[in-house]
């Protein structure tokens, strides 16, 4: 049996008053009659906050927050796909999800144990994030894109209040009948509507299934037969066909599933070396973005937007951002200005780390680096103290060698060369955790 993956956004499933019923009875019963076509159907359904607000508008004058528009908001939408699935004999369950557990394998492996126990017992799963819990509301396009690249999904569909895609004239509205993956990133989008992603939410979506071998369409919920036309094959919406082949089981966690927390730009003998098989160094990247740590998954793109990879970074993007683009000896002079700045502050009498510059006969540094270090200085206590740790877990011999050792110059220069040689062989992303579209 062939499934798809159907995602209804906010802005579709409920009205002023609350709950819309004729797109919440539509979805279900095209979802109950695709597996007449030899289809099993997954309903990711947006909306409890919605709902909920609209309750509670109506009968309190108290002020409530999103959490408490959820909470009230959610057995609504279940109700009406309750009473639907009721009639026709057939059975519905929910299933919540969180933030957490798209950074969770074992998490994203129980939710796909479960859809597998439903589509052998022919209940219809209701997904929805859990934004009782998630503190800036629930992805649920993140989460439509996880569950269809995680249980193999052929197709992905997206249901918005909009056609499809704007194809970006200034007429009117008409719409995107086919987008190539390439050319996602470069489509000018808003955030419309009362969800948390909008259009470039679903764009971005829409891009990791293709890169994960799965067909996406963007379309308008109240499309008479929207969902059993997509199911059929017919063109709806905006299709953006798949990219590649599906990957590896084990290679999905990165290629798809797994939340981003961020980016780099890197430039094109930085993605010609990745491409070979070679490690990503300081030196090939451009730009970072996002507030990341070491062992998040982030994506490698290119300078026009392209996506050349998602993969799991070995160092966070407070340090990536002060290293990009240097050198292995001018790394080693970032890294000791970190750790000095934080000796310092640590105990007051550290005497301090002579920076190659200021020493006799050395060359001026670039100008990168110079702002890299007026960076370090302006730092607070907090932020030095978590790169200084960093440093150290990064490379712990050295660095406590360099607290518990000499502290005249020569120790000074032996550091700075001792990181000098390691950081020749500091990959950003892990090698064995990247995969290369």
């Amino acid at each position: 049996m062939r499934s798809i993956v159907v995602k209804i956004g906010s802005s579709s499933v409920t009205r002023a008053t609350g709950p819309d019923p004729v797109v919440l009875t539509g979805a279900l019963d095209a979802a109950l009659n695709a597996r007449s076509l030899g289809w099993s159907a997954v309903l990711v359904s947006s909306g409890a906050v919605a709902s909920g607000s609209a309750y509670l508008a109506r009968t309190t004058e108290l002020a409530s927050s999103a959490r408490l528009a959820a909470a009230v908001g959610q057995p609504f939408l279940m109700d009406i796909y309750r009473s639907v699935s009721d009639v026709s004999g057939r059975h519905v369950c929910q299933i919540l999800m969180s933030e957490s557990d798209l950074r969770s394998p074992q998490a994203m492996s129980s939710a796909c144990a479960v859809l597998e126990e439903c589509q052998a017992a022919g209940i219809i799963p209701i997904v929805n994030g859990n934004d009782v819990t998630d503190l800036r509301g629930s992805d649920n396009d993140g989460i439509a894109v996880g569950l269809a690249v995680a249980s193999g999904a052929d197709r992905l569909l997206l249901l918005t209040d909009v056609p499809g895609v704007h194809d970006g004239t200034a007429g009117p509205a008409t719409h995107l009948t086919d987008l190539p993956s390439g050319a996602i990133r470069a489509v000018p989008t808003g955030r419309p509507g009362k969800g948390r992603g909008g259009m470039r939410s679903k764009l971005r979506a829409a891009e990791l299934a293709a890169y994960n071998g799965i067909e996406t369409h963007i379309a308008g919920a109240r499309q008479p037969g929207v969902i059993t036309a997509c199911v059929k094959g017919e063109p709806v919406g905006t299709r953006i066909p798949p990219a590649r082949g599906r990957f590896p089981a084990e290679d999905r966690w990165i290629s798809g599933i797994a939340a981003g927390h961020g980016s780099i730009v890197i430039n094109r003998l930085a993605e010609d070396s990745i491409r070979s098989g070679a490690s990503l160094f300081a030196s090939g990247i451009k730009k970072v973005e996002g507030n990341f740590s070491g062992g998040d998954v982030i994506e490698v793109v290119t300078p026009a937007g392209r996506l050349v990879a998602r993969g799991v970074s070995k160092v966070s993007a407070p340090l990536m951002s002060l290293i990009r683009a240097m050198q292995t000896d001018e790394i080693a002079i970032v890294l000791t200005a970190i750790l000095d700045k934080f000796l310092q502050s640590s105990a007051p009498d550290h005497e301090g780390f002579a920076a190659d510059g200021d020493e006799p006969g050395r060359p001026a540094l670039r100008l990168p680096l110079v702002k890299a270090l007026e960076l370090i200085e302006s730092h607070g206590y907090e932020l030095t103290r978590r790169l200084a740790l960093e440093i150290i877990n990064l490379f712990p011999a050295a660095t406590v060698e360099a607290m518990l050792g000499a502290r005249d110059l020569e120790g000074h220069r032996h550091l700075r060369a001792r990181y000098s040689r390691l950081s020749s062989d500091l990959s950003f992303i892990d090698r064995q955790r990247l995969v290369v579209y």
